[in-house]
């Protein structure tokens, strides 16, 4: 299945409530919104050069095979520094839904409150 974002795309690979797998990319010069996950942790493992990753009052430019563990509540953000579209490994630990995204800041004029 793959999601459509303002700031690229997410595509999953399997998902399933104990862990889901996914591959978040996002385009140069974009960024995901600020948000946090109540019901789930996250594990990423960044792919492509060129990402810069916000995790709470972390900012930390990425280098390809490093990774990054989002606990529930954390808030985060992904940005594309680079010349080329960067990707991110995602693997989520919990309820893998876009229900459980809470946004606090969007540059793309989304709602910042859930659908719930």
């Amino acid at each position: 299945m793959i999601l459509d974002k303002p700031w690229g795309k997410v595509a999953t690979y399997a998902l399933n409530q104990p862990a889901s797998v996914r591959v978040i990319t996002v385009e140069p010069g974009k960024e995901t919104s600020v948000h946090y996950h109540r019901m789930r942790d996250e594990t990423w493992v960044v792919l492509d050069p060129g990402l810069t990753v916000e995790i709470g009052n972390r900012v930390v430019e990425a280098q390809p095979g490093e990774e990054f563990t989002i606990p529930a509540e954390e808030t985060h953000r992904i940005r594309c520094t680079g010349p080329a579209r960067g990707r991110i490994l995602e693997i989520a630990y919990g309820y893998t839904s876009e229900d459980d995204t809470q946004r606090l800041e969007d540059p793309y004029g989304r709602p910042l409150e859930p659908d719930w």
